[in-house]
């Protein structure tokens, strides 16, 4: 019982504390994700390639592996993102914009075709879906803020969760405790 509270105080100081760095250092994060994703892709390309190696050739044509090819595209990867790494930060953002644009695009088709169909014109849902496509536009155009925005709300939700995570194992134990004197006397 007693390490399953130290566990759980642990992951709650955990989350505080990743909470703490994306709300006051988002840059930081960014850095460092990207260091541990080309760190980890360079790694994959070298397990790739050690398999890859330590396959005998006939097998390797008998089973059409591509460890060779998946080993080296791992570590150029690794070694792209590494080297523009501001580059890669800024695909992210934009993907996701990118698929929000799509999103609402689809959203407006629908209400067409349903109109197309008699089945009236749905305003709200023509509205949303314009909102969405701005939205997602300006997720694309502008990938710094945006990104740097949605690593501070991660944060605050990151120190939120945390925070009510503690208070509440700590109320949880205290009320334990209490009941356990209860019984015990």
């Amino acid at each position: 019982m007693k390490n399953k509270n130290i566990s759980k105080f642990v992951s709650s100081l955990i989350y505080i504390l990743m909470g703490l760095a994306l709300i006051m250092k988002p840059g930081l994060v960014e850095d460092a994700f990207c260091y541990i994703l080309a760190a980890a892709a360079i790694l994959m390309g070298i397990v790739k390639l050690i398999a890859y190696m330590a396959t005998k050739v006939e097998t390797r044509i008998a089973e059409d592996t591509n460890g060779f090819a998946v080993g080296i595209s791992l570590i150029l990867l690794g070694l792209f993102v590494l080297m523009k790494s501001t580059m890669f930060v800024l695909l992210v953002p934009f993907v996701l914009g990118f698929m929000i644009t799509f999103k609402g695009i689809e959203g407006i088709q629908n209400v067409l075709n349903l109109k197309k169909f008699g089945f009236g014109y749905r305003k709200g849902v023509m509205a949303v879906s314009v909102i969405i496509v701005i939205f997602g536009i300006v997720v694309m155009v502008n990938p710094f803020s945006t990104l740097k925005v949605l690593l501070v709300m991660l944060g605050i939700g990151l120190l939120a969760s945390g925070v009510f995570d503690l208070l509440a194992d700590m109320v949880f134990t205290r009320t334990l405790k209490k009941e356990e004197k209860r019984q015990a006397q």
